[in-house]
């Protein structure tokens, strides 16, 4: 039989307060409509719940037992819709993202310290890796998703963009370049080059770019990490081209930047999810304020 949640909440209201009058009030619903509701639910059960007397009404033994499970099944229920309702008021829930090491120290630490301030009982979770395993990682389901550069964009996932990063040449402190106020990218050609891996998204970018414009660079040394690209190029094994966005840590790593022009080579930072998934109220609440974070601050360019 169908049982509907107002039969259930009638008759739990009525062998809560013994009364149909008491329990139809706080129903907000007439009598008869209650005692209606209390008569399709016996009916369906083929059993009776209640003895009937003047002024009150009694459980049977049935009822007795009922009662028991139509409580449990009712609080089952409402915890069920007062977690929704917290999920859906940012009170709880849990974000998971992945991005590299980069995008995840200069942008999200800064995002997640603000959001949680807003938010604090939401949690986060935070995978930083290397730029050619974020859209495998988002793929997989084990996000809910990732920040990472989208000049390519595998099959199954929806981006939106975020902003725009160009690139900068990077040289030892003490190196000839540091004299210009830009590098031309044939001022690198000759120079021992440190590159990305070539699984990298940024070093695909890269070499697609510069085969049009008729460039080469001479690789020395191919890494994952960009802080493994400054320890390199400090220890003055090469020169080497990064996003804009790694230029808060050249300081530490005693490197010098500069733009690179000639061509001006843009990559563009996304966020993924995966096609087949909507986010949870959380993470669509972080993704928004993200973006408009992003807005704010004016990082990137147009």
């Amino acid at each position: 039989m169908d049982i509907t949640l107002r039969q259930l909440r009638a008759f739990v209201l009525v062998a809560q307060t013994g009364q149909f009058t008491l329990a139809a009030q706080k129903m907000h619903i007439t009598q008869s409509a209650l005692s209606t509701l209390i008569k399709e639910l016996e009916a369906g059960l083929t059993v009776r719940l209640f003895d009937r007397h003047t002024r009150r009404v009694e459980l049977t033994e049935a009822g007795r037992n009922f009662q028991r499970e139509a409580e449990k099944t009712l609080l089952s229920l409402d915890n069920a819709v007062t977690a929704m309702q917290e999920l859906s008021n940012l009170k709880t829930g849990r974000i998971r993202i992945v991005a590299s090491t980069v995008i995840s120290s200069g942008l999200l630490s800064p995002a997640f310290k603000r959001f949680k301030e807003i938010h604090p009982d939401i949690h986060f979770e935070l995978h930083d890796m290397a730029e050619e395993e974020i859209m495998g990682m988002v793929l997989s389901g084990a996000v809910d998703f990732g920040i990472g550069t989208s000049n390519e964009v595998e099959l199954g996932l929806d981006t939106e963009h975020l902003f725009n990063d160009r690139f900068i040449a990077l040289f030892p402190e003490d190196h000839a370049l540091a004299a210009k106020t830009q590098v031309a990218w044939r001022e690198l050609q000759g120079l021992p080059f440190i590159s990305l891996a070539a699984k990298s998204p940024i070093r695909k970018l890269l070499d697609t770019e510069l085969r049009l414009h008729g460039l080469e660079m001479q690789t020395v040394n191919e890494v994952s990490f960009a802080t493994t690209v400054l320890s390199l190029v400090s220890a003055g094994i090469g020169v080497s081209v990064l996003p804009m966005n790694n230029h808060p840590y050249l300081p530490a790593f005693g490197v010098q930047g500069r733009p690179l022009v000639e061509p001006e080579i843009t990559r563009r930072i996304a966020i993924f999810k995966p096609s087949y998934r909507s986010l949870s109220p959380a993470a669509d609440a972080f993704r928004q304020f993200l973006r408009d974070m992003v807005a704010n601050m004016g990082i990137g360019t147009p």
